[in-house]
């Protein structure tokens, strides 16, 4: 695919950086207002109880229909630690868990202020690990759902949708806890890197 269109997301699911590493160009939406209950600010993860979301708090006040690159991250909290811990419980005993997570561990360690540049930066770093050589881009002007017609994914994937409309066929692979609870589709990108990702 030569273009694609996405919203920012925090550790996005596999078909979210599967669309965009496959892409020559990679537009992230940087216009529009926050969207509450998205993967602009959680991810999922396949734990021992089963599927868990992990969450950036966000400064409260007007984070609801206030522009994307203005919400700002909330450190008051430890969450990065258990973020960290989280992960790390969920994913010592994946295959590649040991050779991936110190190149990802500064995910926990860093501090933007703002959501959209702490995405951005994630991004970039999956990005190279998959050594992906999409081009990202941010949009300059908001366009309506639908705009960019059959390559505008920025609201079509998200946690709340049972059947993404994006045209990915998930291919199963195997997860550290798939004795218990079977193949798990579209968790967070860090499931398909440690259990599945060829370095």
């Amino acid at each position: 695919m030569k273009e694609v269109w996405l919203s920012t997301a925090y550790l996005g699911p596999v078909h979210y950086f599967r669309l965009l590493g496959g892409a020559e160009t990679a537009w992230i939406e940087a216009c529009e207002n926050f969207e509450k209950q998205s993967w602009r600010n959680r991810f999922r993860i396949l734990s021992a109880n089963g599927p868990i979301d992990l969450s950036i708090p966000i400064i409260k006040g007007h984070s609801i229909g206030q522009p994307i690159r203005e919400v700002k991250v909330d450190y008051s909290m430890n969450w990065q630690k258990t973020h960290f811990r989280s992960v790390e419980s969920a994913y010592r005993r994946s295959p590649y868990y040991e050779f991936l997570i110190d190149e990802l561990c500064f995910i926990w360690e860093i501090s933007p202020e703002y959501l959209f540049d702490y995405n951005l930066i994630i991004i970039k770093a999956i990005l190279r690990l998959m050594k992906s050589h999409a081009s990202i881009q941010l949009t300059q002007d908001f366009e309506k759902p639908g705009h960019y017609g059959e390559s505008d994914y920025r609201y079509s994937i998200h946690p709340k949708t049972k059947k993404q409309s994006t045209g990915f066929e998930p291919v199963p692979y195997h997860q550290v806890f798939s004795d218990r609870f079977g193949f798990i589709q579209d968790l967070s990108v860090l499931d398909w890197l440690f259990n599945d990702f060829k370095i």
